[in-house]
């Protein structure tokens, strides 16, 4: 992907963020457009110390070196360009394991990025939640345009809290006062952005909801690599797909209970979650119905999309939801709820019901699995919508968000 030079203005961006996140797309895009000033990170795969292990046989790689395997810097990214807190990241895990620490994993990069004075950038962009305050600070006294990417809804921890208290035992609760300091936090990196850029009107209207300005607030929905928008599905039919972690926050509790009635109704299907998972939350009757695949690795989820009849994705939460891209982009219908962006309209490419609503769950996927001519229908929509959502469209529009700062000041 390309970008012309005329796009790049006067913008020299540095970006903090944690993990590979969406495949690096950001520093990746940024450094595409010319626009990128370095990129701090945790660890990625590509460092000299890791090549190696990428000769191991897959069968000798456990699922921590694989998931670790798959954060490859893109090629547009120079290693110049690039610092990493690797070490520091391992020496915090070590000491959590033998005591609480309070101080984020991530400090010691951001104290780098604030001594080097962003290496002569003049934003800063940052898709951590709060951790990096003091970055942010520091950033705007050295005159710095900063920008705060929203990667979860601020309502996240309130709907969570109210799912463990009806759910007892499966999930830690937090203090309400742990809730509302998180939540200062966050309205201090809020104050402190001078763009904020959500995936989806949910995010934003849930900030609007918080007091944060409308005009600070910048749409800027995710997209998608070519190659999903290419590839040749063969569903499966009755095989409904769920991917994502096991948790309270995605529904999983819900779509277990949808496909215990699909069970009692006699419905031919079979409903598979695959993601991480832990063993003592699956054994709970709650979660009771569907099969359980675990974890699959980045380079075998694309055959688990392509091989399914629909998703379903009862999130109570979530700030957009790639996997929906991913779906429709292999021609499947989506049964999502409106707490995850929106990208399948409800009756085109798929069906949007409420949030804790086992039996309109349930209802929507016994409608697709028995309904062929509608699910074909959707797959073709689904496919068409996905042609909306690519990386140089996300691009295309990340860089005209970036473009509406005023730089006069730097």
């Amino acid at each position: 992907m390309t970008y012309s030079s005329a796009s790049s203005s006067t913008l020299k961006v540095t970006v903090l963020q944690a993990g590979a996140r969406m495949h690096y797309a950001v520093p990746s895009l940024l450094a595409s457009a010319g626009l990128l000033q370095h990129f701090y990170t945790d660890i990625h795969s590509t460092l000299p110390g890791l090549r190696l292990l990428h000769h191991l046989p897959l069968a000798l790689q456990p699922a921590a070196l694989q998931r670790l395997l798959g954060r490859s810097l893109p090629d547009t990214i120079a290693p110049t360009s690039v610092t990493t807190c690797g070490r520091s990241l391992l020496w915090h895990r070590l000491r959590s394991r033998w005591g609480r620490v309070s101080e984020s994993p991530h400090g010691a990069l951001f104290q780098e990025a604030i001594a080097r004075r962003f290496d002569g950038a003049n934003v800063l962009y940052s898709n951590f939640i709060n951790a990096d305050l003091a970055a942010f600070q520091a950033a705007r006294q050295q005159g710095l345009r900063t920008v705060h990417e929203a990667i979860i809804s601020p309502e996240i921890p309130y709907l969570l809290d109210e799912e463990r208290r009806d759910f007892p035992g499966l999930e830690p609760l937090q203090s309400l006062d742990q809730m509302q300091a998180g939540t200062e936090r966050d309205r201090q990196k809020w104050e402190l952005s001078d763009l904020i850029v959500v995936p989806s009107p949910y995010v934003q209207q849930a900030m609007e909801r918080l007091g944060v300005s409308s005009d600070r607030l910048h749409l800027v929905p995710y997209g998608l690599a070519a190659d999903w928008l290419t590839a040749t599905p063969t569903p499966r039919p009755g095989r409904i797909l769920f991917v994502g972690s096991v948790r309270l926050l995605k529904g999983c509790h819900y779509l277990a209970a949808a496909t215990r009635l699909l069970q009692q109704r006699g419905v031919p299907c079979e409903v598979r979650v695959v993601g991480s998972y832990q063993p003592q939350a699956i054994a709970h009757p709650a979660f009771q119905g569907p099969t359980y695949v675990g974890p699959v690795p980045r380079s075998q989820i694309q055959q688990e999309f392509l091989q399914a009849d629909c998703l379903v994705f009862p999130t109570l939460c979530d700030s957009f939801g790639l996997v929906q891209l991913e779906a429709i982009a292999c021609g499947l219908p989506v049964i999502a709820t409106p707490h995850c962006g929106s990208v399948v309209r409800d009756g085109v490419e798929g069906f949007i019901v409420p949030i804790r609503d086992a039996e309109a769950l349930a209802d929507r996927m016994e409608h697709l699995v028995s309904d062929r001519s509608l699910r074909d229908q959707m797959s073709v929509r689904a496919r068409q919508r996905a042609q909306e959502f690519t990386w140089q469209q996300y691009g295309d529009r990340l860089i005209a968000a970036l473009q509406t700062l005023d730089l006069s000041g730097n």
